[in-house]
């Protein structure tokens, strides 16, 4: 077995494990992601070029990457109250408050009719 098959299937192996580590308890939801994995990488079974198999490689790898930390599931606690589900791979950005005297640029025109002239 080739080293980009051994790649590929071990890719393949870690995206599923993935997508039931993000969308834990959503039966639906890991379905469809199951069957949409499978898509992808038997229709690029054939692929023959080295390039072309890398570039899917690194696709799936950054598929990975972006359900891991940024994914974040929210669960009906209450009538009104949802609790996120955050692990230790969630990015974290710094909230920011809004000033509420800051200088906006105008809204620009909606006119296309306006460039070139």
């Amino acid at each position: 077995m080739s080293a980009l098959r051994k790649e590929a299937l071990k890719l393949y192996k870690t995206l599923q494990r993935t997508k039931d580590q993000v969308f834990k308890g959503d039966r639906r939801t890991i379905e469809a992601a199951r069957q949409r994995i499978r898509e992808e990488f038997v229709k690029n079974k054939d692929l023959q070029s080295e390039k072309d198999i890398r570039e899917k490689l690194k696709i799936a790898q950054d598929v990975d990457v972006e359900l891991r930390s940024t994914v974040v599931q929210a669960v009906k606690v209450d009538e009104n109250l949802y609790q996120a589900k955050i692990t230790g791979d969630t990015k974290k950005l710094d909230n920011v408050m809004f000033d509420p005297n800051a200088k906006l640029p105008p809204p620009r025109s909606k006119k296309c009719s306006d460039r070139g002239k």
